[in-house]
């Protein structure tokens, strides 16, 4: 008995690291407090698979929720609702420097009041930045978001903010992190992106 046991308490903890890390990635989001047209709105934005790196595969996600008065910044607390149908009236715009792509945005597969963006692929390590817009019940909405290094750790700001006419902001926590150099081992790894330029180099007359 004792070593069947010892047995359970030792799958117990070797599934417990193994989920560790995935609860911490989809913790990796920001969560942003609106006003819109008088009601409350509660966004959690950030990328699919955080972190992300140079070459992997990755699209926005975004979750709209209803928020619990007492807790409006809580995702998690009970009272929160899912907010449905926005595939109908929002999209997204994914920024890096000069560059720019828009996507509609699709409900996620079994997730209720998530959105997921087309997949693409980040070529270079650089700042992402998510420009949701769109029609938010009768009222204009046009509101970004951009990665930072510290991703979740970055410091929350609590202060009231007029985006719009009749959009408010009320709170901003959080954050996700911005995509990363790939480590490469026993040789540097070279990126798409590097393997394109030096063939240019090599083409070029």
């Amino acid at each position: 008995m004792r070593n069947k046991n010892l047995a359970w308490i030792g799958i117990f903890a070797m599934m417990s690291i193994i989920t560790a890390p995935i609860m911490q990635v989809a913790d990796a989001h920001q969560r942003a407090l609106f006003t819109i047209n008088g009601k409350d709105y509660l966004f959690v934005i950030g990328s699919l698979n955080e972190p992300i790196f140079v070459d992997d595969k990755t699209g926005v996600e975004l979750r709209a929720i209803w928020p619990n008065s007492t807790d409006p910044t809580n995702s998690n607390t009970n009272g929160t609702q899912p907010i449905t149908g926005l595939e109908n009236s929002l999209k997204v715009e994914i920024l890096a420097g000069d560059k720019n792509m828009t996507s509609n945005l699709q409900p996620a597969y079994g997730e209720v009041g998530s959105y997921e963006s087309e997949i693409f692929y980040p070529t270079i390590p650089t700042t992402l930045s998510y420009r949701i817009f769109g029609d938010m019940n009768g009222t204009n909405f046009d509101a970004t978001f951009s990665c930072t290094p510290e991703g979740e750790q970055r410091p929350p700001d609590n202060s009231t903010v007029e985006i719009s006419e009749n959009v408010v902001r009320k709170a901003l926590q959080g954050g996700y992190g911005c995509p990363e150099e790939r480590v490469g081992f026993p040789e540097p790894y070279v990126s798409q992106y590097e393997i394109s330029q030096m063939l240019n180099k090599t083409t070029s007359p």
